[in-house]
């Protein structure tokens, strides 16, 4: 009996030395917070890093907004820019819409395309316009079937599932991830 008390009271000994403090965190739960932290996950308990570990959240946000700015994502916040940060975000927006421009996409504004790249972007139209047709190009999926990849007609192709938002149809076998790089699905067709 007195062996049995003596290894529980073990037992016990070792599960009471092994806690910590209610609240306490270890080195490995901070490294996680301030991790999350610096990653902009709402898991983030700021209350629990240090002033240095507050600074890099800090500086870490204000990268992901210029990034987030950069890519013209909407949770670009442009107060939080510098007045460099602002002129390449603006530069960035051009070539942007430049490219859309050059590439058919219905996000185009060509009242934002400066004199030579209309000039760039109407030779490459008539160029395009002798060459013969290039073949389409395809992917594999996940359940790995072989799909072509999201083309420009004039016409709905036969086959597509969706038009996207650029202006191209999509011939995916599922909702998910259709048009993810071509700014999302415009319509189910």
């Amino acid at each position: 009996m007195m062996r049995k008390l003596l290894l529980s009271g073990c037992l016990i000994f070792l599960f009471c030395s092994s806690t910590r403090a209610f609240g306490e965190q270890s080195p490995s739960d901070n490294a996680r917070n301030y991790q999350s932290c610096l990653a902009g996950y709402a898991s983030c308990d700021q209350s629990k890093l240090t002033d240095t570990q507050r600074d890099d959240v800090h500086r870490a946000a204000l990268r992901r907004n210029y990034n987030s700015c950069l890519n013209g994502y909407a949770s670009c916040d442009q107060s939080k820019l510098t007045d460099t940060q602002r002129d390449d975000v603006h530069r960035a927006a051009l070539q942007r819409n430049y490219n859309s421009c050059l590439y058919g996409y219905a996000s185009c504004d060509q009242s934002r395309l400066t004199e030579s790249e209309k000039e760039a972007i109407a030779k490459r139209g008539s160029s395009n316009t002798t060459e013969a047709p290039t073949s389409p190009k395809y992917y594999t999926n996940s359940a790995g079937e072989r799909i072509q990849s999201p083309t420009f007609s004039p016409t709905v192709p036969s086959g597509a599932t969706a038009q996207c938002r650029d202006g191209s149809y999509s011939f995916s076998r599922s909702r998910r991830g259709t048009c993810s790089h071509h700014g999302g699905v415009a319509k189910w067709l």
